[in-house]
């Protein structure tokens, strides 16, 4: 039986990393600056971090997220290069989860754009998975139950919910700061009108 590879979140399979209260984070891989500790979406907002906002308009509305190069500098780089280049106009969001994600970023077959969409090393940062938080999804092997890693690219997942059982397998990158009522009213096939940043590098 051949080997399936989706680029997916899977509900199961994916375990909770254990942390030692008042140590930090413990074995982990490809860290960044982000992950001196674990951190809130609220917290998150409230750093003095660097910051980049991304206007996204949709079918059903525009809404902005920001993006932190300093906590996830593969993922940010990575995307923001696919927004510059206009990789996002047009394409659907193909999955929505109620409570859970809304994703995006999938091309139709035979898209020229497929060209820019690379994989970028992994940098776990644990910043949490909370509502509106902003991660790039990864490949999922079927067969094994786990996740390729070096395996994320261009698909990226908004949080609807409470998801911190993927702070161990994704980086959050991001957070929509504005418009959150606009993504909790996507649905699959609504459509990205336009992505661009609306503040310099």
């Amino acid at each position: 039986m051949k080997t399936k590879l989706v680029r997916l979140l899977a509900f199961a399979g994916v375990y909770s990393l254990l942390l030692m209260l008042g140590s930090g984070i413990v074995c982990a891989q490809g860290l960044t600056s982000g992950a001196l500790k674990l951190i809130s979406a609220d917290e998150l907002g409230r750093t003095q971090q660097q910051v980049v906002r991304v206007n996204f308009d949709t079918s059903r509305g525009s809404f902005v997220m920001a993006v932190y190069p300093q906590i996830a500098p593969h993922s940010t780089e990575n995307f923001l290069r696919l927004v510059n280049s206009e990789f996002y106009d047009g394409l659907k969001f193909h999955r929505v989860v109620e409570n859970f994600v809304a994703q995006a970023g999938e091309l139709p077959e035979g898209d020229p754009r497929s060209e820019l969409d690379k994989p970028i090393p992994d940098e776990i940062n644990y910043v949490h998975h909370e509502p509106g938080t902003v991660s790039l999804a990864k490949l999922y092997d079927t067969e094994k139950k786990q996740y390729l890693p070096d395996s994320a690219g261009a698909q990226f997942f908004i949080n609807l919910g409470e998801n911190q059982r993927l702070d161990e397998n994704f980086t959050v990158f991001g957070q929509v700061t504005q418009g959150m009522d606009v993504v909790k009213k996507l649905q699959v096939g609504d459509r990205i009108i336009r992505a661009y940043v609306i503040n310099p590098l």
